[in-house]
C-alpha cells in the first residue's frame, strides 16, 4: 500500500503511542506500508519536527520514518488546493502513484479524491489499511485485551 503522510499527521502522532498517525508511522518503519514524499515535503517534515517536537524517543521514530520514506520527484506543479503550500503533498501522492494521501488537513480533506488519490484522514486509513489487510478483527481483539 503506497500512501503520503501529511506533516500535521506526523505532528499529531506525538501525543500518543495508540494515536492512528502513530500506528501508520509504526507500519511504514516496518515495511508492511509504502511512504512517499518529494523533497520540498520531507524538507518540511523536518523542519517542523525539529520545532514542534520536545520527546526524544518519538523524535528517534520520526528519524526511522524519514530513513523509510522513498523520494519522488515531482514534475507536475499543481494549483488546486485553497492553502498553496498544500499542493506539494497532492504533487507527492501523485508522482509516486499513491493510492492515499493522509491528512488532517481540512484543505485537503474536503477534496476527499484527486485524480485516483484517497484523501483521508489517519483514522479513516486506519480503518481502510486494517480491512484490506484483513486484520481489523485480530487488531480490535488485541486492543480490547490488552
Amino acid at each position: 500500500m503506497k500512501i503520503v503522510l501529511d506533516t500535521n499527521s506526523l505532528i499529531d502522532a506525538s501525543g500518543d503511542d495508540y494515536n492512528f498517525g502513530n500506528r501508520i508511522i509504526d507500519e511504514v518503519i516496518s515495511g508492511k506500508i509504502q511512504a512517499f514524499a518529494n523533497r520540498a515535503t520531507l524538507a518540511e517534515n523536518r523542519l517542523m519536527a525539529g520545532r514542534k517536537i520536545t520527546d526524544l524517543d518519538y523524535l528517534e521514530k520520526l528519524n526511522q520514518y524519514f530513513d523509510a520514506v522513498h523520494l519522488v520527484e515531482t514534475e507536475e506543479r499543481l494549483d488546486v488546493v485553497e492553502d498553496p503550500e498544500d499542493n506539494k503533498i497532492l504533487e507527492s501522492a501523485l508522482a509516486s502513484s499513491s493510492e492515499y494521501l493522509v491528512t488532517s488537513d481540512n484543505h485537503l480533506l474536503k477534496l476527499s479524491e484527486y485524480e485516483g488519490v484517497k484523501i483521508i484522514s489517519p483514522s479513516g486509513f486506519w480503518q481502510a489499511f486494517n480491512e484490506e489487510s484483513g486484520t481489523s478483527w485480530r487488531n480490535w481483539i488485541k486492543d480490547f485485551i490488552n
